[in-house]
């Protein structure tokens, strides 16, 4: 995930030095750059959160001893 919010930051910032962007391009680069690590990270702990070690254990069936 860093290395694409590093790759795409610095990506921005170039396209701005050397003019090919304007301020408001470059600040809706950076803007989906960061939104696309943030959201898939929110999307998973919301919906995809490991359950609790306890939880686990419920649902395992424990072999009775005789």
């Amino acid at each position: 995930m860093s290395t694409g919010l590093t790759f795409g930051t610095i990506s921005a910032m170039y396209g701005l030095s050397i003019g090919a962007i304007n301020n408001i391009q470059f600040s809706l680069l950076v803007t989906t750059v960061v939104l696309s690590a943030v959201v898939p990270t929110y999307i998973a702990q919301r919906w995809f959160e490991p359950k609790d070690e306890i939880q686990m254990l419920k649902m395992v069936p424990v072999a009775e001893e005789e």
